[in-house]
């Protein structure tokens, strides 16, 4: 595994609209900009790594942006988790929320460095004579953009949208709504599927390819409920022949089957030699070992996390589902320092490799796997397509060698007859949780599911602290508000309902 090569001296921190007030009095004749420093294809390169790395850090995959979906969707309970994970998971965060705050920072500092990629001024390089490779690079930060507005747009609603590189400390930039920024979100997804290569030779694995680009834009659309246009986009996904669903699930969160057929997009970073744990969205999982002399949130030893799978979850998992192991240590199961006595979770760790207490965690952390797209596709399927189309792809991730092996029922069956379009809806909701659990995507489905009135199906609503035209979106950090005084303006309110 390599890490992205982070960018440095050039962008450095995000100015834009989180940008500090103070201007300078001096201007450094000699200090690298955009325009002096992107001279060629590589240099263009060594900028969207920057982008890459930021999405790698503790602001967002690393840490913070694993909360905020994960927490608010009806997998995880536990009501004694400290601090501002806490006020998530319960939903009663507030503006000062410091994972919120963390997330929007994140995102915006990937939209700047993919702004001052894409604004580049490169025309010529005689060692990318074609400008294939400039070609490529900037699809990869129009991906990178379009990952990130879609983010904002499902976590925030309206946004500012900034498609140029800030350089005014005072240019600041109000809100747009919900629907513009996932419409400028898709055409830079789009932009991305048309350029990015299907596939990358093995040293630069771990960069977004048209199939990912795909992938993304089918959730975009279906967030929007254009799921005639989520349709097409996925279906070039599955008849490009690229992808395959792996043997077994567990192959999906294993060091040494990464970047498999079942990939579609994965993160890259690189394993810790010597810390106690590698940095992976994981220990926003409950699967971390704090290194650190503060309180620890989450004891693998014995199971005692406070952030365990939610007793619907676990019920979700029909008898003998091989699936459940690959998420949820349950009681008895052998885990380095001991034995499990509580059910916990399970995916993304490296127990099965490192047995010492605090080496749980894993280096890789596949973000969009082809079962996904599969069910996307039956969603879309049973909006606009036909019912058995549905049913085909539903049984396509059940025909995954070790289901059928566990000889888990094909649909239709039994508890899920699928003879109507709300049953094999019902049937796609299912197959989703126990499928993707743990992996920021059930709280995107509640969010569409919820807002098409189909809660019902799930046996009404699931969030028990839930209210309506207040949950659906996050709080913007008030320290965003405070700095940036054009916000609320254009008769768009600075601040999201309820908070």
């Amino acid at each position: 595994m390599k890490k992205q090569t982070l960018l440095i001296g050039l962008i450095g921190w995000f100015i834009g609209l989180s940008s500090c007030e103070n201007s300078l009095d001096k201007v450094n004749p000699n200090a690298v900009t955009a325009e002096t420093y992107f001279k060629s294809s590589a240099e263009l390169l060594k900028g969207v790594n920057g982008a890459y790395t930021t999405l790698n850090g503790s602001y967002l995959v690393g840490n913070a942006y694993i909360w905020l979906h994960d927490l608010r969707s009806d997998d995880f309970v536990g009501t004694t988790l400290a601090d501002d994970r806490g006020e998530i998971l319960r939903g009663t965060l507030g503006v000062n929320n410091a994972y919120t705050e963390r997330v929007w920072k994140g995102f915006y500092i990937v939209i700047h460095r993919c702004n001052v990629v894409i604004n580049n001024t490169v025309t010529s390089d005689p060692d990318d004579p074609s400008g294939q490779i400039k070609n490529r690079v900037v699809a990869e930060a129009r991906f990178l953009r379009g990952l990130a507005y879609f983010e904002l747009a499902s976590l925030w609603g309206g946004v500012p949208l900034i498609t140029k590189p800030v350089t005014d400390f005072g240019g600041f930039v109000p809100r747009s709504t919900q629907k513009a920024v996932y419409e400028a979100a898709i055409q830079d997804l789009k932009d991305a599927a048309a350029t990015l290569p299907p596939t990358y030779e093995a040293a630069d694995n771990g960069r977004a390819t048209s199939g990912a680009a795909n992938t993304l834009l089918g959730r975009a659309y279906m967030q929007m409920n254009d799921y005639a246009n989520a349709k097409t986009v996925l279906e070039k996904v599955r008849s490009s022949g690229l992808y395959a669903l792996s043997p077994t699930s567990t192959e999906n969160f294993q060091e040494e089957t990464e970047f498999n057929k079942e990939s579609v997009f994965e993160y890259v970073f690189a394993p810790s030699p010597s810390a106690a744990e590698d940095e992976g969205d994981d220990y926003a999982q409950g699967q971390y070992r704090e290194s650190t002399n503060g309180t620890r949130q989450y004891d693998m030893n014995t199971g005692n996390g406070i952030v365990l799978p939610s007793p619907g979850l676990k019920s979700e998992f029909e008898p003998g589902d091989p699936r459940k192991k690959t998420t949820i240590y349950e009681v008895g199961d052998q885990w380095a320092g001991g034995v499990m006595t509580q059910e916990s979770w399970k995916k993304y760790t490296l127990s099965y490799k490192n047995p010492t207490p605090g080496n749980v965690t894993s280096a890789m952390n596949r973000r969009i796997r082809y079962a996904e797209v599969l069910l996307m596709l039956a969603e879309c399927e049973n909006e606009t397509g036909t019912a058995q189309a549905a049913i085909a792809r539903l049984n396509d991730i059940r025909n995954r060698a070790e289901l059928k092996t566990a000889g888990l029922p094909t649909y239709p069956n039994t508890k899920f007859p699928c003879n109507t379009k709300d049953e094999i809806l019902k049937a796609v909701m299912h197959e989703k949780r126990v499928e993707l659990a743990g992996e920021q995507v059930r709280n995107r489905d509640l969010l569409r599911w919820r807002a098409a009135g189909k809660l019902a199906l799930l046996g009404g609503e699931p969030i028990p602290y839930f209210q309506a035209n207040k949950h659906e979106l996050l709080p913007i950090p008030q320290s965003e508000i405070d700095r940036n005084t054009a916000l609320g303006s254009g008769g768009v309110t600075a601040q999201n309902p309820g908070y």
